[in-house]
């Protein structure tokens, strides 16, 4: 038979055994789908970060960790390749990536398109799937690339490679047993470098740090995280392959990304840029149409599939680590990483280990391991589960922020260490999450968490004559009026206004005043926002009265006349002279001076319109003299913290106010428990 027509048969017996065998994936719910269904385009990193060399210093330097937390690593900041066009150019190429960044998926897709004739047209596919090799001494890619051609002789094929058309895909090298992975990874090297068949192409994929020894002539990329359209694409088809209706599909895609989008939900968008985290939440979120209410279920789901099912899914059993890790049980895993990340959240500089400190830390809770041992645990849980990963040469990270700020709430919770996280931590934004995850954990069991927060929060004013007057004020002026607003609510609003006023009211800040007023404003009001949405008005008054007081004019004394009103309604405040307010602006709206009168007829309309504010809420100048610490302290302690301790509320028992809230409710913001 001529070879161009014996290439043409086996290229077609070729792509029909593709077609049958791999052109589906399943899913994590088990359904299969076309690849081309739910593929989105891949993008490659040239510069593998696990091979650059960097020291945390210089990582460190300048950067947020909780924005940049996912660019530390050199090869992250890379430029982003398009995948299909690196394959293309390459004719031996090694493609890593994390546990589930879609190694598979690309290279199913490469196989599909090139029987399609979209890629690499003029040659034939062959997809080997590395972990079906049960003995690797017998392994022969000689041997394997006759059986899939089907061909009598064997010098048949022999004649097929030597043309150099056939794409050789080799899946999956991180899962050939360990004591075989040298031998299988030798042979493939030797075979690419044949004489007779070098011309062929061959693509391997890998897991990250599983090859112990180099493939020396093939190019080495990495497989990038996804970015915001890479999302926005693969949300799109996952809802349009699952959902009942196309139209159905792309309501539930609009909702999807409306939700991930909102700022709350800012730590699951983080975690969802991987394929295999991606489509847990798209799952979840097509089940409800929502995303769980807590955050800590999709995290704990995210965790149990890294660390046992994604593997279990495939029938993949994997040797890595040693025989101690090996023998842990997923609880004990995931025991040892909250361990690890506990350790190392407590320190400022959060986010780096160096290899010889994470190892430490290992050693240290595993306790009867050696530290050469404790690196083959590193190791093995970089490559089967991916939850820590090589950033730089011997520099470590969760590979999410979130992940590291979960397990550090879970050590919390389990070895009861609230108390000491509460002391230590309440006023640190850093520790926020953490809070926030420890009260989702505990639930029901909350209360003591917040209790303590609460009481760690009144000794920020307890020895603060100034603040506590203010905080009686708030109390004595709302109570008993007759909005529905709760209590607690009403006090927030009047600490908000008080303190725009006392903003407004300090030349140290009159230069920024519209900034100042508003990050005021914005901290106090979120902790009305909980109880009613009309806090709004609230803001609009306070932040236009602060406005107004530094740069008069007929239009923000209208939108304070406006506010004003708005507020009356809401029934917030029981004082008479409140009810004069919009009155006495009305009054002063027609006597603004303009920048053309004498500084002294400025200074004179200033100080009317100071005292109509202080009369109308029954401020003296004394109440909302504050110093800069004093602003401080009330903005950025007392007020964070109870706004902290009102999101923790909602994110371990929702809208429900079990009796222990009830209390804590009936305590906060006033000036004594």
């Amino acid at each position: 038979m001529p070879i161009d027509v014996l290439v043409q048969q086996v290229r077609l017996q070729c792509c029909d055994k593709i077609q049958n065998l791999y052109r589906k994936i399943q899913l994590l719910n088990r359904q299969q789908i076309d690849v081309d269904q739910l593929y989105v385009d891949v993008y490659v990193l040239k510069r593998i970060s696990s091979e650059t060399f960097s020291t945390i210093d210089s990582l460190v330097r300048n950067s947020n960790f909780r924005n940049d937390f996912d660019r530390f690593g050199l090869g992250q900041r890379g430029d982003r390749n398009d995948g299909f066009e690196v394959a293309k150019n390459y004719n031996r190429l090694m493609i890593l990536g994390k546990p589930g960044s879609g190694k598979t998926t690309f290279l199913r897709h490469l196989a599909v398109a090139c029987c399609h004739g979209e890629f690499q047209s003029d040659y034939m596919p062959i997809l080997i799937e590395l972990r079906s090799i049960k003995n690797a001494s017998q392994f022969n890619l000689l041997n394997i690339i006759h059986q899939e051609f089907g061909l009598p002789d064997q010098e048949q094929t022999k004649q097929i490679l030597k043309q150099g058309k056939v794409l050789i895909l080799l899946d999956g090298l991180d899962e050939v047993p360990s004591e075989s992975r040298r031998n299988v990874q030798k042979k493939i090297d030797e075979f690419s470098r044949e004489s007779q068949y070098y011309r062929n192409n061959f693509i391997v994929t890998c897991r990250t740090q599983t090859t112990e020894y180099n493939l020396e002539i093939f190019n080495y990329v990495e497989v990038a995280d996804f970015n915001t359209p890479q999302v926005e694409k693969f949300a799109e088809k996952w809802f349009t392959a699952l959902a009942k209706t196309p139209q159905h599909g792309q309501e539930l895609t609009a909702k999807f990304l409306e939700k991930i989008k909102l700022s709350e939900n800012k730590q699951i968008a983080d975690l969802a840029v991987t394929p295999i985290l991606l489509s847990l939440t798209c799952w979840i979120f097509g089940e409800s149409e929502d995303l769980p209410s807590k955050r800590s279920e999709l995290y704990q789901r995210g965790i149990r599939l890294l660390l046992e099912h994604w593997d279990e899914n495939r029938n993949i059993q994997r040797d890595l680590g040693s025989e101690r890790y090996r023998k842990l049980s997923p609880e004990d895993k995931q025991k040892l990483l909250s361990y690890v990340a506990n350790c190392k959240f407590k320190q400022e500089q959060y986010a780096l280990f160096d290899e010889s400190e994470i190892q430490k830390y290992i050693a240290g809770y595993l306790e009867d391991i050696s530290i050469k041992d404790s690196k083959k645990v590193l190791k093995a849980i970089e490559a089967q589960h991916g939850l820590l990963i090589e950033r730089a040469q011997d520099i470590y990270s969760f590979s999410h922020l979130t992940f590291q700020e979960y397990f550090t709430a879970q050590y919390i919770v389990e070895n009861k260490q609230v108390e000491q996280l509460v002391k230590e931590h309440l006023t640190d934004t850093r520790w926020q999450e953490v809070f926030l995850l420890a009260a989702e954990l505990m639930g029901d069991n909350s209360g003591n968490l917040l209790s303590l927060m609460q009481e760690e929060a009144q000794k920020y004013i307890i020895d603060t004559p100034k603040l506590q007057t203010l905080l009686s004020w708030a109390d004595e002026i709302t109570s008993g009026t007759a909005g529905n607003i709760e209590p607690v609510g009403k006090r927030a609003i009047a600490i908000a206004i008080a303190i725009a006023i006392a903003i407004a009211d300090d030349d140290a800040y009159a230069d920024d005043i519209m900034m100042a007023s508003a990050i005021a404003n914005v901290n106090a009001n979120a902790i009305a926002d909980v109880y009613d949405h009309s806090y709004d008005h609230s803001y609009d008054h306070s932040n236009a009265i602060a406005i107004a007081d530094a740069y008069a004019n007929s239009n923000t004394i209208n939108e304070a006349i406006e506010a004003t009103r708005k507020l009356e309604k809401l029934q917030i405040f029981n004082y008479e002279g409140f009810t004069k307010l919009a009155v006495n602006l009305e009054k002063l709206k027609s006597e603004i001076p303009n920048d053309e009168q004498p500084k002294e007829k400025l200074t004179k309309f200033a100080e009317e319109l100071r005292t109509s504010l202080l009369g109308a809420f029954n401020l003296t100048p004394e109440m909302i003299d504050l110093s800069e610490e004093e602003l401080v302290t009330l903005d950025d302690k007392y007020i964070y913290a109870n706004r902290l301790i009102i999101n923790c509320k909602k994110a371990a028992v929702g809208d429900t106010s079990p009796g222990w809230w009830q209390e804590i409710e009936e305590r906060m913001l006033k000036p004594n428990l």
